[in-house]
């Protein structure tokens, strides 16, 4: 079996293969565009919706080399064979079938099984060895129906309005933005986006997405009846703090967490659309692959033993690296607390 390591990023030392490293590599295959997962490498291997983002966000003056490799085009590089799949994270994301030694390891990156309006959709693919992303790796996030949270965020705009205020819809500048936009834009809201988004967005119609209508790029003075889409982190910012009037919803998997009001006391509303896998789609990845060995990421330990009671192979490997804890920690001291660095 190939050797999995975690050192900054996912490292298989029988090959040299770097995948989503978070510090510069000499050649690194990249699962997505979002920050936690990139850095400025030499070469990258991705996805040409994840290049093109990537620019955008890494590499403005174009230093780094990119290798595209379409979904589905499997690409020999001597001593393994690289395929990319869909991962329904959000626009190019992927998940990494590497072939070599006659095994088949999946990496799954970040993913989500349920469908995504602006995204390709997962599906789950055979293989030996996956390394799965498990964030929330614990029975009880069970995520509602998309179409169940989308008629809550419908009904919280409408209450917004109906008080006089200004909705304010906070959501990752990367994927979960764009999903928000299509949900309000299908309903023929007005919606104005931070500048961050709005150019996100921009890259999202020129990789060929088609929304629902029309959108604007944020103007204070032309807020009057309209949905404001912001990330997460201008809640406490002057761009949110001076409107007086205004009610704000943060979409996030971790408005499931009982100590989720607690957390985001700010807010006046959670409501948990995620572009993560929830529990019973984590479980469902580990069965329906064939994995004889599977190995958790990016969530707590606890998953891992979960599988294990399952009857799966199943290790644990690495903690979010903007988590609180890291693998040096004993295993006993892991939690399900929430990182207060993500807002997935």
């Amino acid at each position: 079996m190939l050797r999995v390591e975690y050192r900054e990023g996912l490292y298989l030392p029988d090959l040299d293969l770097w995948l989503d490293a978070n510090g510069s590599r000499e050649r690194c295959v990249i699962s997505h565009a979002h920050s936690d997962h990139t850095a400025e490498h030499k070469s990258i291997i991705a996805t040409p919706e994840t290049a093109r983002i990537y620019r955008h966000r890494c590499d403005r003056e174009g230093k780094t080399n990119v290798e595209a490799l379409a979904y589905g085009e499997r690409r020999d590089y001597g001593r393994f064979a690289l395929t990319l799949y869909p991962a329904g994270h959000c626009l190019g994301s992927a998940q990494v079938l590497i072939e070599a030694d006659n095994e088949r390891v999946v990496y799954t990156g970040d993913y989500k099984l349920r469908s995504n309006v602006v995204a390709e959709t997962a599906n789950i693919i055979l293989c030996d060895t996956l390394i799965m992303e498990s964030t929330f790796g614990d029975p009880h996030f069970k995520f509602p129906p998309q179409v169940a949270v989308a008629e809550r965020l419908y009904a919280a705009v409408d209450r917004a309005f109906s008080d006089e205020r200004v909705p304010i819809v906070l959501a990752y500048a990367l994927g979960k933005s764009q999903e928000a936009l299509e949900l309000l834009l299908r309903r023929k809201y007005r919606v104005t986006l931070h500048g961050s988004i709005w150019y996100m967005t921009e890259i999202y119609r020129e990789l060929g997405i088609k929304f629902s209508g029309d959108y604007e790029k944020y103007d204070r003075a032309k807020l009057e009846g309209k949905v404001l889409i912001t990330p997460p982190s201008s809640r406490k910012q002057s761009m949110v703090a001076n409107i007086a009037r205004r009610s704000t919803i943060l979409l996030t998997g971790w408005a499931m967490h009982k100590s989720a009001p607690y957390m985001y006391k700010d807010v006046d509303l959670l409501l948990p659309l995620s572009d993560h896998a929830d529990y019973d789609e984590l479980v469902r990845t580990a069965r329906e692959s064939g994995a004889y060995r599977i190995i958790t990421m990016h969530g707590a330990p606890k998953f891992a033993a979960l599988l294990r009671e399952q009857g799966f192979n199943a290790e644990h490997l690495a903690h979010h690296p903007g988590g609180a804890k890291t693998k040096k920690q004993p295993t006993k001291r892991a939690s399900t607390a929430i990182p207060q660095s993500l807002f997935d």
